[in-house]
């Protein structure tokens, strides 16, 4: 793997008669539609994203992602490959999308972005039961009061594209002391457990 040299940034155009979580949500279905196929037809998977303006806030009050993107890669052809005119022209009245630039001396550390998955209480109270030896109902009752941490990080409004259900995802951005290279998902993030990072500024 690469360091990060090249990145583009979107920004999502401020309107006030449309919510940025709305736009949010039509430009990451575009945007995973791109990496799946940029991964699929050409085996590029080292194109990863970043949140410049994220803001975690533990009582969720003011969590939000912002209303920039930066689309990191290894080498300009990268990003010339995934094309990212070509799969937002449809939203152009809506998000403002800057040409190919150099990282060059903008970095000033590094972010780890991945997703965050809301724990399933039911999972937890069936593991609780059978580890305590009680019945499921008394677990889900412990549970409910005790291990619910479900964290209100920023997260973005989604349809399968299989089956067409909602979902969302919920976006962790944390520092990083070092950079660490590697492959992120569909969502140019990181699966769970993997720390690759990407340039922040």
């Amino acid at each position: 793997m690469s360091q990060m040299t090249h990145f583009q940034e979107i920004t999502i155009i401020p309107d006030p008669e449309i919510a940025p979580y709305f736009i949010w949500s039509k430009l990451f279905t575009q945007f995973h539609i791109a990496l799946a196929e940029m991964k699929n037809e050409h085996g590029i998977d080292s194109v990863g994203v970043s949140f410049p303006d994220y803001y975690f806030d533990e009582k969720g009050k003011s969590s939000k992602l912002g209303l920039k993107l930066r689309v990191f890669a290894p080498s300009k052809e990268d990003l010339e490959t995934l094309d990212l005119d070509k799969w937002l022209e449809r939203l152009t009245d809506y998000v403002h999308i800057k040409r190919i630039n150099e990282v060059g001396d903008k970095n000033k550390g590094h972010v780890v972005i991945r997703r965050y998955r809301h724990k399933n209480v039911l999972k937890q109270a069936e593991a609780f039961a059978e580890h305590k030896g009680i019945t499921l109902e008394a677990a889900l009752i412990h549970c409910a009061k005790h291990k619910q941490d479900n964290k209100p990080y920023p997260y973005i409004n989604l349809r399968s594209i299989s089956n067409n259900q909602p979902y969302s995802l919920s976006i962790i951005q944390e520092m990083a002391d070092n950079e660490t290279q590697g492959t992120f998902n569909s969502y140019g993030i990181n699966n769970a457990a993997d720390k690759v990072t990407v340039p922040h500024w």
